[in-house]
């Protein structure tokens, strides 16, 4: 389903890959973190049971925000759309 990162006061969204908050400089930072991490380091695990909590926890971690509310994901599609990230970033 997804997750929710809160930073101070203000929340982002993450699902499908994606994230998405009403603060649109804070959606664009953490988009682009997500893209630096997986390009960096091949993103979450291709066996993780919950791809995107494993985005979230590690953009908490960055960003100095905290999880504030986690909705277990669909593991196969979290894996197809971060796999498909990971190639993409190959590509360049």
């Amino acid at each position: 389903m997804g997750v929710i990162l809160t930073l101070g006061r203000q929340k982002a969204f993450l699902r499908d890959g994606e994230w998405r908050s009403a603060d649109l400089d804070l959606e664009r930072r953490l988009n682009e973190s997500t893209g630096a991490w997986i390009l960096a380091t091949g993103g979450p695990s291709l066996n993780s049971p919950d791809p995107e909590a494993e985005v979230a926890k590690e953009l908490a971690r960055v960003t100095g925000g905290r999880v504030l509310l986690q909705s277990k994901s669909n593991a196969r599609k979290s894996a197809r759309i971060y796999f498909a990230r990971r190639q993409y970033r190959l590509e360049f």
